[in-house]
């Protein structure tokens, strides 16, 4: 219920009050208020002045306003001038303490260079899963392991031009509009893409990232620490959760990334950096890491599991249509 003005519930609370009794001792000259103090009491009270109205500011832009395409690097520039800001986020610095910790990287951790390639994983990561920030569903696809095809499909949408966030909320940041999807891709095809975006938001020379088969007919990533060294770390990335329990998360354990004796760096141009994509979808792809790439990845694992929900509920029915 709206509060109501201050005003008002005063004169509520005078019409209520009951009126009070009269003093059984009889007031004197000398009790009775001086003729200055009854005529300030008189006065009336001053009126308020009105609201002073203020203009609500400007719809903040788009990455890309009023541009009908963006080219991957453009999409790529902009995407790594967000690693610096999610970067002094408390809740990406407590999930990389806890990384820190389950890794046993406290020597290797104190490098702010590790930092900064983790914070590009995480972006890659939670952009590019399964039910991640982006809209990639898994399905069944046999195509080949790499993200081709996925290019392919973002540049086969059609989306109407916006200039700001605001408009692009009127969207309903494409969710309603797309099913949750921008496209459907393998497991492969997926990993493949997160190693063409983490390696591509600036990974320093130690850090390695590439495809593994944890089964015969399985692929997830794997970015390694130390790559160079003689004791490197391997993080698994599922970019699935297929053979996993839900809440597999970045640096799950539920696959051993050695059971692969070589993993290869994932460097293969999938897409050209003079590639258009359309604005609109671009746009939301930046503005998807930059709300929401600075939150908790407990948070992040949760609004997966409602994304991808959304996106079977999708499927199935297409699959009733077809």
């Amino acid at each position: 219920m709206p509060r109501r003005p201050a005003i008002l519930a005063c004169l509520l609370l005078t019409a209520c009050r009951p009126e009070p009794a009269a003093s059984a001792t009889t007031s004197t000259p000398e009790d009775d208020p001086a003729p200055a103090e009854l005529a300030a009491a008189s006065e009336p009270t001053p009126k308020p002045h009105p609201l002073e109205v203020i203009e609500p500011p400007p719809p903040e832009p788009t990455a890309f306003p009023g541009r009908e395409t963006v080219t991957v690097d453009e999409l790529l520039a902009a995407l790594r001038e967000l690693v610096d800001p999610l970067a002094a986020e408390p809740a990406v610095q407590a999930d990389f303490a806890s990384f820190c910790e389950q890794f046993e990287l406290a020597e290797a951790c104190e490098d702010p260079a590790l930092y900064l390639d983790y914070v590009r994983v995480k972006i890659a990561f939670e952009a590019t899963r399964d039910g991640g920030l982006w809209g990639l569903a898994w399905r069944i696809t046999n195509r080949e392991p790499r993200s081709d095809e996925i290019w392919a499909q973002w540049q086969a949408l059609e989306l109407p031009t916006v200039e700001t966030l605001a408009e692009l909320d009127a969207l309903d940041a494409l969710d309603e509009q797309l099913g949750a999807i921008t496209a459907i891709a393998e497991c492969d095809e997926l990993s493949a893409l997160f190693a063409f975006f983490a390696r591509r938001l600036g990974l320093t020379r130690d850090s390695e990232v590439g495809l593994l088969w944890p089964t015969g007919n399985h692929v997830v990533a794997v970015w390694t620490l130390a790559a160079r060294s003689e004791a490197p770390t391997r993080v698994v990335v599922p970019t699935t959760q297929i053979y996993l329990d839900p809440d597999a998360s970045l640096g799950d354990d539920g696959f051993n990334p050695w059971r692969q004796r070589r993993i290869y760096d994932y460097r293969r141009a999938d897409a050209a950096g003079e590639l258009e994509l359309p604005a609109t979808l671009a746009s939301y792809f930046v503005a998807q890491v930059a709300r929401r790439g600075g939150r908790a990845q407990r948070e992040l694992q949760a609004d997966r599991g409602r994304r991808e929900a959304r996106q079977v509920a999708k499927l199935e029915a297409r699959d009733d249509e077809g």
